[in-house]
């Protein structure tokens, strides 16, 4: 259950990251993300080509590289962090100077497109100082019969965004696409892109993502909206890898080590418990003058 909602966080936040603007000053942004019912402060952190995003409370943080082109997904309960590069490349320090694998045999499945929408409504409203454009994005993955990976998802993210003065565009180039364990046996999918509609977005101050379930359904929705901004110097360590975390491939790789590190631990606590401490002597209690009076003149 833990590990399902930490995917649908990533999977919700790292789409909403893709779509969204970065901004070129040093910016805080303070906003209210709301969802099943619960309330979560979020705060980010804008400077030059870079940002970082803190959603529920700090328990997930996105840095986005710009002028690096990637994105670096960080959880502070594992300390461990994932780099989504924007071409695909593979940026991991793990498989360097490492003796490349053979490969092994392919076998070819089918095809997976994802459609990604945009549309504007033509609404325009001030917010913020701004003239905010409503737009409307939709986000469709669906895999053919024969395909190694049977998706069928949609997500839509209807939104308002603003021209601010410290946005610009960050040329991600991802397509919308879920996190999908590796295909066991070489079987291997080709993926189609295709984008519908050329409408700007721009900085989002109010945006509603809503899932849905493969009938169509809505299965899941969140609204983050911005309630602030405000400018300061910050420094640029806020932006990188935090010193001391380790890359790992997903998310669920990363709950699992931690989870393992805490039973281990648990266990040596268990196995080598720490010496009590030696019971201090009793010693006797002061005497009441109250009581002594009372036991003087017989009084119960």
């Amino acid at each position: 259950m833990i590990k399902t909602t930490i995917s649908r966080t990533a999977l919700v936040f790292t789409c909403l990251i893709t779509l969204t603007a970065v901004a070129s000053a040093d910016t805080k942004v303070k906003s209210r993300q709301t969802s099943g019912g619960q309330t979560y402060e979020n705060t980010s952190y804008i400077k030059g080509k870079r940002q970082r995003s803190e959603t529920n409370n700090g328990q997930m943080i996105v840095v986005q590289q710009c002028d690096l082109r990637r994105n670096i997904q960080i959880m502070p309960q594992a300390q461990a962090y994932v780099i989504q590069p924007y071409d695909g490349a593979n940026t991991s320090s793990a498989s360097a100077g490492s003796a490349p694998a053979q490969p092994a045999a392919k076998t070819k499945g089918g095809v997976v497109t994802s459609t990604v929408t945009t549309k504007d409504t033509g609404e325009r409203k001030q917010m913020f100082g701004y003239t905010a454009r409503h737009i409307i994005t939709t986000m469709e993955m669906e895999s053919t019969p024969e395909a190694c990976s049977q998706v069928k998802s949609k997500m839509q993210i209807d939104g308002w965004y603003i021209d601010a003065e410290f946005a610009l565009e960050c040329d991600s180039g991802v397509a919308y696409r879920p996190y999908t364990p590796p295909q066991s046996g070489g079987c291997q999918d080709r993926y189609v892109t295709k984008q519908v509609g050329t409408a700007k977005r721009g900085y989002p101050v109010w945006e509603k993502t809503t899932m849905f379930d493969p009938s169509g359904v809505e299965s899941f929705s969140t609204i983050n909206e911005v309630v602030e901004f405000s400018h300061a110097t910050l420094d640029a360590s806020l932006f990188d890898v935090p010193a001391g975390y380790r890359e790992v491939k997903d998310f669920a790789s990363a709950f699992s080590a931690a989870q393992t590190q805490t039973n281990t631990e648990t266990t040596d606590t268990t196995t080598n418990p720490e010496p009590k401490p030696e019971p201090k002597p009793e010693t006797k209690p002061k005497s009441d003058p109250v009581r002594k009076i009372n036991r003087a003149l017989r009084w119960p």
